[in-house]
């Protein structure tokens, strides 16, 4: 697994939040919702909501793969009639806490995706090179509509996307083997 929760919300979390939404994020315990799947956090949250009142608060929840770089994801999760906060998705890898980044203005909307967020870690050149070259790769490809929904790429995006895909699968290489990372990181 490459990102994950942060440890901490330090400076560098910080500083990559301010990219992304106003506000400073908060950890919020991961208790999957009756027949809570995987990947569908607003379907998620709104069950929830169902079964209990509150509301979905929307945000962003904060990845890091330290050293390397941070990754925000368009999240929901279930505020509670009483204000408390729940991720109530069953994270893919098991984790028991989300960062979370509210964001009012991110509501979910089916007919508009929202791509994730990616930020270096400074000092990190390698994966400054991998977050440019994946924000231009997300651009083409989000451009075709949701991700994972089959769409005819035309010639000339697909070439544009051959041209940086060796490279920005290089990169990612480099950073598995810890390139570029600072001492201590």
């Amino acid at each position: 697994m490459a990102t994950d929760t942060p440890e901490t919300i330090d400076a560098a979390v910080l500083a990559f939040c301010a990219t992304v939404a106003p506000g400073v994020p908060q950890y919020v315990e991961v208790v999957p919702g009756e027949a809570a799947r995987v990947a569908y956090c607003f379907d998620n949250a709104a069950a929830a909501v169902a079964r209990g009142g509150g509301e979905v608060a929307h945000g962003w929840a904060i990845w890091r793969w330290a050293g390397r770089y941070f990754e925000a994801e368009h999240h929901g999760i279930w505020r509670r009639p009483d204000g408390t906060l729940i991720d109530v998705t069953p994270m893919f890898y098991g984790q028991t806490r989300t960062l979370f980044l509210s964001d009012p203005q991110a509501v979910f909307d089916p007919a508009r995706f929202r791509a994730n967020i990616l930020g270096a870690e400074a000092g990190n050149a390698v994966a400054e090179e991998y977050v440019a070259l994946a924000r231009e790769r997300a651009a083409i490809l989000n451009a075709y509509g949701e991700p994972g929904v089959a769409h005819a790429i035309t010639p000339e995006d697909q070439a544009r996307l051959d041209a940086i895909t060796p490279r920005w699968v290089e990169l990612y290489a480099a950073l598995e083997r810890g390139e570029g990372m600072l001492q201590g990181a």
